[in-house]
């Protein structure tokens, strides 16, 4: 599976962009590629989030296929300064 971040996000057209961790030119995301987390919830991604893909081919080229959101590591905690 190849990875990246969700560079382009159109709620409206359910559409848009992830920017390989690889490089290279960016692949379009359409939702129906997107495995959904949640029964009954319209897929959907957000700018900046990262994602794992497979390449899959649509009528007008490649586009990234079975996309799963990967899970935000939660930031450390600030160390306390001692008083």
């Amino acid at each position: 599976m190849a990875s990246g971040t969700v560079h382009v996000w159109s709620a409206g057209r359910g559409s848009g962009w992830i920017r390989p961790d690889s490089g290279g030119a960016r692949v379009y995301v359409h939702k129906s590629g997107i495995e959904s987390a949640e029964a009954g919830r319209a897929p959907k991604l957000e700018q900046g989030q990262r994602v794992e893909y497979q390449l899959g081919q649509r009528p007008k080229g490649t586009a990234a296929i079975n996309v799963r959101p990967l899970a935000v590591e939660p930031a450390p905690e600030p160390i306390a300064a001692e008083s």
